[in-house]
Protein backbone atom coordinates (compact mmCIF):
# COMPACT_ATOMS: atom_id res chain seq x y z
CA UNK A 1 0.00 0.00 0.00
CA UNK A 2 2.82 2.30 0.62
CA UNK A 3 4.18 1.89 -3.23
CA UNK A 4 1.11 2.65 -4.33
CA UNK A 5 0.52 5.86 -2.22
CA UNK A 6 4.61 6.78 -4.03
CA UNK A 7 3.50 6.19 -7.25
CA UNK A 8 0.25 8.33 -6.96
CA UNK A 9 2.20 10.92 -5.68
CA UNK A 10 4.74 11.01 -8.32
CA UNK A 11 2.39 10.63 -10.47
CA UNK A 12 0.68 13.81 -9.50
CA UNK A 13 4.01 15.77 -9.69
CA UNK A 14 4.65 14.83 -12.78
CA UNK A 15 1.28 15.74 -14.17
CA UNK A 16 1.12 19.29 -12.66
CA UNK A 17 4.33 20.03 -14.82
CA UNK A 18 0.89 19.96 -17.98
CA UNK A 19 -0.45 23.38 -18.26
CA UNK A 20 -3.18 23.86 -20.76
CA UNK A 21 -4.39 26.94 -23.32
CA UNK A 22 -2.14 29.15 -25.53
CA UNK A 23 1.29 31.08 -24.49
CA UNK A 24 1.28 34.39 -25.31
CA UNK A 25 4.08 35.45 -28.32
CA UNK A 26 4.94 38.62 -29.80
CA UNK A 27 3.49 38.95 -33.23
CA UNK A 28 5.43 38.14 -36.24
CA UNK A 29 3.73 41.25 -37.68
CA UNK A 30 4.84 43.53 -35.11
CA UNK A 31 8.61 42.56 -34.74
CA UNK A 32 8.56 43.21 -38.70
CA UNK A 33 6.85 46.82 -38.13
CA UNK A 34 9.07 47.59 -35.11
CA UNK A 35 11.80 45.02 -34.97
CA UNK A 36 11.10 44.41 -31.65
CA UNK A 37 12.53 41.22 -29.53
CA UNK A 38 13.23 39.68 -26.02
CA UNK A 39 14.76 37.96 -23.79
CA UNK A 40 14.38 37.55 -19.92
CA UNK A 41 16.69 38.51 -16.85
CA UNK A 42 15.66 38.67 -13.65
CA UNK A 43 13.65 41.52 -12.14
CA UNK A 44 13.18 43.50 -9.64
CA UNK A 45 10.92 43.64 -6.21
CA UNK A 46 9.11 46.96 -6.45
CA UNK A 47 8.31 47.06 -2.88
CA UNK A 48 11.73 46.60 -1.78
CA UNK A 49 13.01 50.10 -3.38
CA UNK A 50 13.63 52.04 -0.86
CA UNK A 51 13.06 55.36 -3.14
CA UNK A 52 10.21 54.11 -5.84
CA UNK A 53 10.59 57.42 -7.49
CA UNK A 54 14.25 57.24 -8.13
CA UNK A 55 13.68 53.69 -9.34
CA UNK A 56 10.93 55.58 -11.60
CA UNK A 57 13.53 58.39 -12.76
CA UNK A 58 15.85 55.02 -13.69
CA UNK A 59 13.29 53.34 -16.22
CA UNK A 60 12.32 56.25 -17.99
CA UNK A 61 13.99 59.09 -21.05
CA UNK A 62 15.50 61.69 -18.98
CA UNK A 63 14.72 64.02 -22.08
CA UNK A 64 13.58 67.00 -19.28
CA UNK A 65 17.34 67.20 -18.89
CA UNK A 66 18.29 67.78 -22.07
CA UNK A 67 15.91 70.93 -22.77
CA UNK A 68 18.52 73.47 -21.49
CA UNK A 69 16.94 74.55 -18.42
CA UNK A 70 18.39 73.85 -15.16
CA UNK A 71 15.51 74.89 -13.33
CA UNK A 72 12.97 71.74 -14.67
CA UNK A 73 15.63 69.20 -12.54
CA UNK A 74 14.49 69.97 -9.14
CA UNK A 75 10.85 70.53 -10.03
CA UNK A 76 10.62 67.32 -11.18
CA UNK A 77 12.27 65.56 -8.01
CA UNK A 78 10.05 67.52 -5.59
CA UNK A 79 6.82 66.43 -8.11
CA UNK A 80 8.12 62.83 -7.91
CA UNK A 81 8.23 62.73 -4.53
CA UNK A 82 5.04 64.85 -3.17
CA UNK A 83 2.39 64.69 -6.62
CA UNK A 84 -0.55 62.92 -5.02
CA UNK A 85 -1.79 61.44 -8.49
CA UNK A 86 1.45 59.40 -8.78
CA UNK A 87 1.51 58.27 -4.91
CA UNK A 88 -2.00 57.12 -5.55
CA UNK A 89 -0.71 55.22 -8.32
CA UNK A 90 2.65 53.86 -7.11
CA UNK A 91 -0.29 52.15 -4.20
CA UNK A 92 -2.03 50.68 -6.94
CA UNK A 93 1.73 49.02 -7.79
CA UNK A 94 1.91 47.64 -4.65
CA UNK A 95 -1.71 46.32 -4.75
CA UNK A 96 -1.11 44.46 -8.06
CA UNK A 97 2.29 43.35 -6.52
CA UNK A 98 0.66 41.75 -3.14
CA UNK A 99 -2.13 39.91 -5.51
CA UNK A 100 0.79 38.40 -7.33
CA UNK A 101 2.55 37.63 -4.05
CA UNK A 102 -1.26 35.72 -2.98
CA UNK A 103 -1.72 34.01 -5.87
CA UNK A 104 2.16 32.72 -5.89
CA UNK A 105 1.58 31.34 -2.09
CA UNK A 106 -1.65 29.16 -3.10
CA UNK A 107 1.09 27.06 -5.50
CA UNK A 108 3.04 25.93 -2.45
CA UNK A 109 2.00 23.59 0.04
CA UNK A 110 -0.03 25.02 3.02
CA UNK A 111 0.70 23.82 6.90
CA UNK A 112 -1.23 24.72 9.94
CA UNK A 113 -0.56 23.66 13.83
CA UNK A 114 -3.45 23.83 16.05
CA UNK A 115 -2.38 22.60 19.58
CA UNK A 116 -5.00 22.97 22.39
CA UNK A 117 -5.55 22.20 26.18
CA UNK A 118 -8.15 21.18 28.29
CA UNK A 119 -9.05 20.29 31.83
CA UNK A 120 -12.42 18.36 32.57
CA UNK A 121 -13.49 16.95 36.08
CA UNK A 122 -16.21 14.40 37.28
CA UNK A 123 -18.28 14.23 39.78
CA UNK A 124 -19.08 10.85 41.90
CA UNK A 125 -21.65 9.68 44.18
CA UNK A 126 -20.05 10.67 47.39
CA UNK A 127 -19.71 14.18 45.69
CA UNK A 128 -15.80 14.25 45.15
CA UNK A 129 -14.28 15.56 42.18
CA UNK A 130 -11.74 14.02 39.54
CA UNK A 131 -9.47 16.59 37.63
CA UNK A 132 -8.22 14.85 34.31
CA UNK A 133 -6.24 17.38 31.70
CA UNK A 134 -5.50 16.62 27.74
CA UNK A 135 -3.12 18.27 25.56
CA UNK A 136 -3.39 17.50 21.87
CA UNK A 137 -1.53 18.95 18.97
CA UNK A 138 -2.33 18.67 15.56
CA UNK A 139 -0.68 19.42 12.33
CA UNK A 140 -2.71 19.64 8.64
CA UNK A 141 -0.07 20.02 5.20
CA UNK A 142 -2.31 20.40 2.25
CA UNK A 143 -1.19 21.01 -1.05
CA UNK A 144 -3.19 21.41 -4.26
CA UNK A 145 -1.51 19.84 -7.31
CA UNK A 146 -0.92 21.81 -10.33
CA UNK A 147 -2.39 19.10 -12.97
CA UNK A 148 -2.73 21.11 -15.87
CA UNK A 149 -1.52 24.21 -15.01
CA UNK A 150 -3.99 26.03 -13.67
CA UNK A 151 -2.46 27.49 -10.47
CA UNK A 152 0.75 28.66 -12.52
CA UNK A 153 -1.53 29.98 -15.66
CA UNK A 154 -3.12 32.27 -12.79
CA UNK A 155 0.27 33.42 -11.23
CA UNK A 156 1.68 34.21 -14.95
CA UNK A 157 -1.52 36.19 -15.43
CA UNK A 158 -1.09 38.35 -12.49
CA UNK A 159 2.91 38.90 -13.03
CA UNK A 160 1.47 40.36 -16.51
CA UNK A 161 -1.33 42.67 -14.44
CA UNK A 162 1.55 43.47 -12.01
CA UNK A 163 3.59 44.68 -15.06
CA UNK A 164 0.98 46.76 -16.75
CA UNK A 165 0.29 48.57 -13.83
CA UNK A 166 3.86 49.32 -13.33
CA UNK A 167 3.53 50.78 -17.30
CA UNK A 168 0.26 52.50 -15.84
CA UNK A 169 2.41 53.84 -12.91
CA UNK A 170 5.63 55.02 -15.67
CA UNK A 171 2.94 56.47 -17.96
CA UNK A 172 1.66 58.57 -15.41
CA UNK A 173 4.89 59.96 -14.14
CA UNK A 174 6.18 60.68 -18.21
CA UNK A 175 2.78 62.57 -18.32
CA UNK A 176 2.90 64.76 -15.06
CA UNK A 177 6.68 65.50 -16.07
CA UNK A 178 5.64 66.63 -19.42
CA UNK A 179 2.59 68.33 -17.66
CA UNK A 180 4.99 69.90 -15.21
CA UNK A 181 7.25 71.07 -18.41
CA UNK A 182 3.97 72.52 -19.93
CA UNK A 183 3.38 74.33 -16.83
CA UNK A 184 6.60 75.88 -16.52
CA UNK A 185 6.90 76.87 -19.99
CA UNK A 186 2.77 78.63 -19.78
CA UNK A 187 4.41 80.25 -16.87
CA UNK A 188 7.33 81.96 -18.82
CA UNK A 189 4.81 82.46 -22.01
CA UNK A 190 2.63 84.50 -19.64
CA UNK A 191 5.02 86.71 -17.69
CA UNK A 192 6.68 87.29 -21.09
CA UNK A 193 3.41 88.37 -22.51
CA UNK A 194 3.26 90.45 -18.87
CA UNK A 195 6.55 92.22 -20.05
CA UNK A 196 5.46 93.27 -22.89
CA UNK A 197 1.88 94.15 -22.06
CA UNK A 198 3.24 96.60 -19.78
CA UNK A 199 6.37 98.45 -22.25
CA UNK A 200 3.13 98.50 -24.78
CA UNK A 201 1.63 100.35 -21.95
CA UNK A 202 4.18 102.28 -21.14
CA UNK A 203 4.86 103.60 -25.23
CA UNK A 204 1.59 104.30 -25.38
CA UNK A 205 1.58 106.49 -22.34
CA UNK A 206 4.02 108.21 -23.82
CA UNK A 207 2.07 108.57 -26.91
CA UNK A 208 -0.81 110.09 -24.99
CA UNK A 209 1.29 112.59 -23.40
CA UNK A 210 2.65 113.83 -26.61
CA UNK A 211 -0.87 113.63 -27.91
CA UNK A 212 -1.85 115.56 -24.79
CA UNK A 213 0.66 117.95 -25.67
CA UNK A 214 -0.11 118.77 -28.95
CA UNK A 215 -4.06 118.97 -28.60
CA UNK A 216 -3.31 121.84 -25.53
CA UNK A 217 -0.85 123.43 -28.11
CA UNK A 218 -4.07 124.05 -30.47
CA UNK A 219 -1.90 122.28 -33.24
CA UNK A 220 -4.28 121.91 -36.00
CA UNK A 221 -3.90 118.40 -37.31
CA UNK A 222 -4.99 117.38 -33.21
CA UNK A 223 -8.63 117.21 -32.05
CA UNK A 224 -10.39 116.01 -29.62
CA UNK A 225 -10.48 112.74 -31.07
CA UNK A 226 -7.51 112.30 -31.40
CA UNK A 227 -6.96 112.80 -27.43
CA UNK A 228 -10.02 110.31 -26.57
CA UNK A 229 -8.34 107.72 -28.78
CA UNK A 230 -4.80 107.84 -27.28
CA UNK A 231 -6.82 107.81 -23.77
CA UNK A 232 -8.61 104.61 -24.95
CA UNK A 233 -5.60 102.84 -26.38
CA UNK A 234 -3.88 103.78 -23.06
CA UNK A 235 -6.25 102.21 -20.65
CA UNK A 236 -6.60 99.15 -22.89
CA UNK A 237 -3.05 98.06 -22.75
CA UNK A 238 -3.64 98.50 -19.07
CA UNK A 239 -6.92 96.27 -19.00
CA UNK A 240 -4.84 93.30 -20.29
CA UNK A 241 -2.60 93.70 -17.36
CA UNK A 242 -5.10 92.66 -14.34
CA UNK A 243 -5.77 89.16 -17.13
CA UNK A 244 -2.62 88.13 -17.48
CA UNK A 245 -1.88 88.38 -13.95
CA UNK A 246 -4.94 86.34 -13.12
CA UNK A 247 -3.72 84.04 -15.53
CA UNK A 248 -0.47 83.66 -13.96
CA UNK A 249 -1.68 83.17 -10.37
CA UNK A 250 -3.69 80.65 -11.59
CA UNK A 251 -0.90 79.07 -13.56
CA UNK A 252 1.15 79.25 -10.50
CA UNK A 253 -1.26 77.78 -7.95
CA UNK A 254 -1.53 74.77 -10.80
CA UNK A 255 2.33 74.32 -10.69
CA UNK A 256 2.10 74.23 -6.87
CA UNK A 257 -0.39 71.43 -6.89
CA UNK A 258 1.37 69.80 -9.46
CA UNK A 259 4.64 69.66 -6.37
CA UNK A 260 2.01 68.75 -4.04
CA UNK A 261 2.42 72.36 -2.33
CA UNK A 262 0.10 74.15 -0.96
CA UNK A 263 -1.66 76.36 -3.62
CA UNK A 264 -0.87 80.03 -2.50
CA UNK A 265 2.05 79.09 -0.98
CA UNK A 266 5.50 81.44 -2.48
CA UNK A 267 7.20 80.07 -5.64
CA UNK A 268 10.77 80.91 -4.54
CA UNK A 269 12.20 80.42 -7.85
CA UNK A 270 8.95 82.32 -9.81
CA UNK A 271 11.91 84.93 -11.26
CA UNK A 272 14.03 82.07 -12.58
CA UNK A 273 11.16 80.57 -14.56
CA UNK A 274 11.23 83.44 -17.05
CA UNK A 275 13.28 82.64 -19.33
CA UNK A 276 12.73 79.29 -21.46
CA UNK A 277 15.24 78.54 -23.88
CA UNK A 278 13.80 77.38 -27.41
CA UNK A 279 13.66 73.70 -27.72
CA UNK A 280 16.34 72.04 -30.54
CA UNK A 281 15.09 70.44 -33.21
CA UNK A 282 13.91 67.60 -34.63
CA UNK A 283 17.29 65.30 -36.34
CA UNK A 284 16.31 64.01 -39.83
CA UNK A 285 15.33 60.71 -38.80
CA UNK A 286 13.76 59.51 -35.86
CA UNK A 287 13.91 55.36 -35.03
CA UNK A 288 10.66 53.70 -34.82
CA UNK A 289 11.48 51.43 -32.16
CA UNK A 290 11.91 54.04 -29.61
CA UNK A 291 7.95 53.90 -29.50
CA UNK A 292 8.37 50.00 -27.84
CA UNK A 293 9.16 52.52 -25.13
CA UNK A 294 5.97 54.33 -24.19
CA UNK A 295 4.43 52.63 -21.15
CA UNK A 296 1.19 52.73 -22.41
CA UNK A 297 2.32 50.66 -25.28
CA UNK A 298 3.90 48.07 -22.35
CA UNK A 299 0.89 48.66 -20.32
CA UNK A 300 -1.56 47.57 -23.59
CA UNK A 301 0.94 44.67 -24.36
CA UNK A 302 0.83 43.02 -20.65
CA UNK A 303 -2.65 43.53 -20.60
CA UNK A 304 -2.80 41.48 -23.67
CA UNK A 305 -0.63 38.89 -22.71
CA UNK A 306 -2.49 38.60 -18.80
CA UNK A 307 -5.77 37.86 -21.05
CA UNK A 308 -3.49 35.21 -22.98
CA UNK A 309 -2.80 33.40 -19.83
CA UNK A 310 -6.21 33.77 -18.41
CA UNK A 311 -7.41 31.63 -20.98
CA UNK A 312 -5.62 28.34 -19.92
CA UNK A 313 -6.63 29.26 -16.66
CA UNK A 314 -10.25 28.69 -17.95
CA UNK A 315 -9.28 25.79 -20.13
CA UNK A 316 -7.55 24.26 -16.47
CA UNK A 317 -10.92 24.61 -15.57
CA UNK A 318 -12.21 21.81 -16.92
CA UNK A 319 -10.27 19.15 -16.13
CA UNK A 320 -9.55 17.24 -12.35
CA UNK A 321 -8.21 19.41 -9.38
CA UNK A 322 -5.89 16.95 -7.10
CA UNK A 323 -5.92 17.97 -3.16
CA UNK A 324 -3.62 16.38 -0.97
CA UNK A 325 -4.00 16.53 2.28
CA UNK A 326 -1.73 15.07 5.28
CA UNK A 327 -2.68 15.25 9.23
CA UNK A 328 -0.48 14.59 12.04
CA UNK A 329 -1.66 14.60 15.34
CA UNK A 330 -0.60 13.79 19.19
CA UNK A 331 -2.43 13.64 22.61
CA UNK A 332 -1.77 12.95 25.96
CA UNK A 333 -2.25 13.56 29.77
CA UNK A 334 0.43 15.75 30.33
CA UNK A 335 2.76 18.14 27.69
CA UNK A 336 5.43 15.49 27.79
CA UNK A 337 3.44 12.53 26.66
CA UNK A 338 2.72 14.95 22.99
CA UNK A 339 6.48 13.57 21.99
CA UNK A 340 5.84 10.36 22.46
CA UNK A 341 5.67 7.85 19.93
CA UNK A 342 3.31 5.71 20.89
CA UNK A 343 0.33 8.61 21.33
CA UNK A 344 1.62 9.45 17.36
CA UNK A 345 -1.68 9.50 14.67
CA UNK A 346 -1.56 10.24 11.44
CA UNK A 347 -3.56 10.01 7.80
CA UNK A 348 -2.73 10.64 4.11
CA UNK A 349 -5.48 11.63 2.03
CA UNK A 350 -6.14 12.36 -2.01
CA UNK A 351 -8.89 13.92 -3.21
CA UNK A 352 -10.00 14.78 -6.98
CA UNK A 353 -12.42 17.17 -8.24
CA UNK A 354 -13.71 16.63 -11.73
CA UNK A 355 -16.60 19.16 -12.92
CA UNK A 356 -19.80 16.63 -14.10
CA UNK A 357 -22.38 19.20 -15.37
CA UNK A 358 -22.48 23.25 -15.03
CA UNK A 359 -24.90 23.77 -17.67
CA UNK A 360 -21.81 25.16 -20.15
CA UNK A 361 -20.92 27.89 -17.65
CA UNK A 362 -17.14 26.83 -17.56
CA UNK A 363 -16.81 26.57 -21.39
CA UNK A 364 -18.92 29.71 -21.71
CA UNK A 365 -15.95 31.21 -19.52
CA UNK A 366 -13.42 30.00 -21.31
CA UNK A 367 -15.24 31.66 -24.84
CA UNK A 368 -15.49 34.81 -22.71
CA UNK A 369 -11.47 34.45 -22.43
CA UNK A 370 -11.07 33.98 -25.96
CA UNK A 371 -12.62 36.71 -26.67
CA UNK A 372 -10.97 38.98 -24.25
CA UNK A 373 -8.03 38.16 -25.73
CA UNK A 374 -9.03 39.41 -29.04
CA UNK A 375 -10.30 42.76 -27.37
CA UNK A 376 -6.79 43.29 -25.95
CA UNK A 377 -4.69 42.17 -29.24
CA UNK A 378 -6.87 45.36 -30.74
CA UNK A 379 -6.66 47.78 -28.43
CA UNK A 380 -3.35 46.84 -28.52
CA UNK A 381 -2.77 47.29 -32.10
CA UNK A 382 -4.99 50.51 -32.36
CA UNK A 383 -2.72 51.84 -29.42
CA UNK A 384 -0.14 51.29 -31.53
CA UNK A 385 -1.58 52.98 -34.74
CA UNK A 386 -2.17 56.10 -32.45
CA UNK A 387 0.86 56.32 -31.48
CA UNK A 388 2.71 56.53 -34.59
CA UNK A 389 0.00 59.10 -35.56
CA UNK A 390 0.85 61.22 -32.46
CA UNK A 391 4.52 61.16 -33.47
CA UNK A 392 3.48 62.41 -37.01
CA UNK A 393 1.21 64.83 -35.84
CA UNK A 394 3.29 66.07 -33.39
CA UNK A 395 6.49 66.39 -35.96
CA UNK A 396 4.05 67.93 -38.32
CA UNK A 397 2.78 70.32 -36.06
CA UNK A 398 6.43 71.10 -34.79
CA UNK A 399 7.70 71.75 -38.30
CA UNK A 400 4.90 74.51 -39.17
CA UNK A 401 4.65 76.12 -35.89
CA UNK A 402 8.87 76.44 -36.75
CA UNK A 403 7.98 78.12 -40.13
CA UNK A 404 5.10 80.43 -38.87
CA UNK A 405 7.74 81.80 -35.83
CA UNK A 406 9.93 82.50 -38.90
CA UNK A 407 6.83 84.76 -40.56
CA UNK A 408 6.56 86.59 -37.20
CA UNK A 409 9.72 87.07 -36.18
CA UNK A 410 10.08 89.06 -39.80
CA UNK A 411 6.82 90.66 -38.78
CA UNK A 412 7.66 91.87 -35.28
CA UNK A 413 10.50 93.56 -36.26
CA UNK A 414 8.78 94.98 -39.31
CA UNK A 415 6.50 96.19 -36.98
CA UNK A 416 8.83 97.66 -33.98
CA UNK A 417 10.46 99.73 -37.31
CA UNK A 418 7.25 100.94 -38.66
CA UNK A 419 6.14 102.18 -34.52
CA UNK A 420 9.36 103.75 -34.33
CA UNK A 421 8.79 105.97 -37.62
CA UNK A 422 5.26 107.02 -36.83
CA UNK A 423 6.16 107.63 -33.77
CA UNK A 424 9.17 110.48 -35.23
CA UNK A 425 6.25 111.34 -37.73
CA UNK A 426 3.58 111.77 -35.13
CA UNK A 427 6.32 113.72 -32.54
CA UNK A 428 7.16 115.93 -35.26
CA UNK A 429 3.71 116.70 -36.46
CA UNK A 430 4.29 115.34 -39.64
CA UNK A 431 2.48 112.23 -39.38
CA UNK A 432 -1.52 111.57 -38.45
CA UNK A 433 -2.15 109.71 -35.16
CA UNK A 434 -4.83 106.86 -36.88
CA UNK A 435 -1.89 105.90 -38.70
CA UNK A 436 0.36 105.64 -35.44
CA UNK A 437 -2.58 104.23 -33.26
CA UNK A 438 -3.34 101.58 -36.17
CA UNK A 439 0.65 100.57 -36.22
CA UNK A 440 0.74 99.73 -32.25
CA UNK A 441 -2.31 98.05 -32.45
CA UNK A 442 -0.58 95.72 -34.91
CA UNK A 443 2.38 95.34 -32.97
CA UNK A 444 0.75 94.68 -30.03
CA UNK A 445 -1.12 91.99 -31.73
CA UNK A 446 2.43 90.62 -33.31
CA UNK A 447 4.21 90.49 -29.77
CA UNK A 448 1.59 88.61 -28.40
CA UNK A 449 0.86 86.03 -31.23
CA UNK A 450 4.56 85.63 -31.35
CA UNK A 451 4.91 84.42 -27.70
CA UNK A 452 1.81 82.27 -28.18
CA UNK A 453 3.37 80.70 -31.55
CA UNK A 454 6.45 80.05 -28.89
CA UNK A 455 4.78 78.41 -26.42
CA UNK A 456 2.22 76.28 -29.17
CA UNK A 457 6.34 75.15 -30.58
CA UNK A 458 7.21 73.66 -27.01
CA UNK A 459 4.09 72.49 -26.74
CA UNK A 460 4.39 70.22 -29.93
CA UNK A 461 7.45 69.14 -28.65
CA UNK A 462 6.50 68.02 -25.87
CA UNK A 463 3.65 65.93 -27.60
CA UNK A 464 6.43 64.59 -29.59
CA UNK A 465 8.51 63.68 -26.42
CA UNK A 466 5.33 61.95 -25.11
CA UNK A 467 4.42 60.35 -28.49
CA UNK A 468 8.07 59.06 -28.13
CA UNK A 469 8.20 57.98 -24.67
CA UNK A 470 11.36 60.14 -23.98
CA UNK A 471 13.50 61.65 -26.66
CA UNK A 472 15.84 60.07 -29.62
CA UNK A 473 19.54 61.00 -27.38
CA UNK A 474 17.84 57.77 -24.95
CA UNK A 475 18.33 54.41 -27.46
CA UNK A 476 18.90 52.32 -24.34
CA UNK A 477 16.46 49.54 -24.22
CA UNK A 478 14.30 50.13 -21.39
CA UNK A 479 13.68 46.88 -18.83
CA UNK A 480 10.21 45.61 -18.88
CA UNK A 481 9.22 43.30 -15.63
CA UNK A 482 7.03 40.54 -16.46
CA UNK A 483 5.93 36.84 -14.92
CA UNK A 484 9.10 37.60 -12.95
CA UNK A 485 11.42 38.56 -15.03
CA UNK A 486 12.06 41.17 -16.79
CA UNK A 487 12.44 41.64 -20.50
CA UNK A 488 14.56 43.90 -22.60
CA UNK A 489 13.74 45.54 -25.70
CA UNK A 490 16.00 44.92 -28.86
CA UNK A 491 16.13 48.21 -30.38
CA UNK A 492 16.89 47.74 -33.88
CA UNK A 493 17.35 50.84 -35.77
CA UNK A 494 14.21 51.28 -38.37
CA UNK A 495 14.37 55.02 -40.14
CA UNK A 496 10.57 54.58 -40.19
CA UNK A 497 10.24 58.59 -40.42
CA UNK A 498 11.96 61.08 -42.61
CA UNK A 499 11.58 64.42 -41.08
CA UNK A 500 12.78 67.43 -41.47
CA UNK A 501 13.17 69.65 -38.92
Amino acid sequence: MKSISLVSIGAALLLSGCTLGPDYERGTGLVEILGLGSDSTDGADFATEPDQAATAIKSISHWWERLGDPTLIPLVAEMLTNNKDLSASAARVLQAQASLENIAGTRLPSLDLGPSATRSFTTNQAGDRTYANNFTVGTTLSWQADLFGRLRRSERAQAASFAAAQADWQGLIHTQIATLVRTRVALATLQRRLDATRAIAESRRATLKAVERRYRAGLERTNAVDLHAARENYTSALADIPSLENDISATTTSLQVLLGRIPGSALSNLKSLTNVPPPQDVPLGVPATLLDRRPDLRAAEFRLEAATENVGVAIADLYPNLTLTGTLSSAGRSVGNLFDVTSLAGSLMGQIAQPLFDGGARRATVRQRKAQVEEQAAVYAGNILTAFKEVEDALTAERQSARRLVQLESTLREGRAAEASAFDRFRRGIGAYETLLETQRRLQLTEQTLLIEQQNKWNARINLLLALGGDWLDVAPPTQAVNGASVKTNTKDIEAYETHS
